[in-house]
């Protein structure tokens, strides 16, 4: 399950160098924040985080991964889908004192503010706008006269549910998808090929799922108790494998 998937880490550590260097200013590399529009927006992004950080397999799955590799490959996917879930909102709003905020209205007939600022030879366009669910950003490139869309994405106004999309040069993307209902979490990142990895997670009783599709096919899983019980099962082969 981990080798499919590499490349979805890959892309984010990309994306995550890029935004960092061109977040810097030229002067005191500090950053600043529109108190009326991104705080909010901003606490939302540590909900999600602690409710990423809070997952955590049972005590008796820990106990059970030291004997069985089924148990260890789980904790190994669960804890690297947190990194994944993390990496990206970690600079959500950081936006260098020297940016110009522009207000216009966008192409939905919603007010749009826009703040530019240039970094290493491109300049970037960091766009928010609102409605009554959502809040909306986008972040475009611009470099030898072409302009596109790096990422963008949209967060409910109760933080429930975020989504990002990364977007490659060649039409590829990569689309992170995170809703919370009741107590249950949904994480699922996917491509432009439709391989996606899903992990199911009940705060509880800790019990959860992951599973892995290539191609809108589903190909491995991992179930889990409460208890810290749980199964593999290769989807392709039809075989199984229990712990402990």
């Amino acid at each position: 399950m981990n080798t499919k998937f590499k490349k979805i880490g890959t892309m984010i550590m990309i994306a995550l160098a890029i935004l960092s260097q061109s977040c810097k200013s030229d002067d005191d590399g500090s950053v600043v924040v529109n108190e009326n529009q991104l705080e909010n927006i901003q606490e939302r992004f540590v909900q999600y985080e602690e409710s990423i950080n809070n997952i955590e397999a049972p005590d008796a799955m820990e106990g059970y991964a030291q004997d069985n590799v089924y148990a260890s490959n789980a904790l190994w996917t669960i804890a690297s889908l947190q990194v994944q879930a993390l990496a990206y909102s970690t600079i959500f709003i950081n936006i260098p004192t020297d940016a110009d905020q522009q207000s216009s209205i966008g192409k939905s007939g919603r007010m749009a503010d826009t703040w530019v600022w240039s970094a290493g030879g491109v300049t970037l366009y960091y766009t928010i706008t609102s409605d009554a669910a959502f809040d909306y950003f986008t972040y475009d490139i611009e470099e030898g006269g072409v302009r596109r869309t790096f990422y963008e994405g949209r967060i409910s106004k109760d933080g429930n549910f975020y989504e990002v999309r990364f977007n490659g040069e060649d039409g590829s993307f990569l689309l992170i998808t995170y809703r919370k209902t009741g107590s249950v979490i949904t994480f699922t990142i996917e491509d432009h090929n439709n391989d996606r990895i899903e992990l199911v997670y009940n705060e509880t009783d800790r019990s959860g799922s992951i599973e892995a599709f290539e191609s809108g096919v589903l190909t491995e899983s991992f179930v889990w108790s409460g208890d810290g019980t749980g199964v593999y099962t290769n989807h392709v082969t039809g075989e199984t494998f229990s712990w402990p």
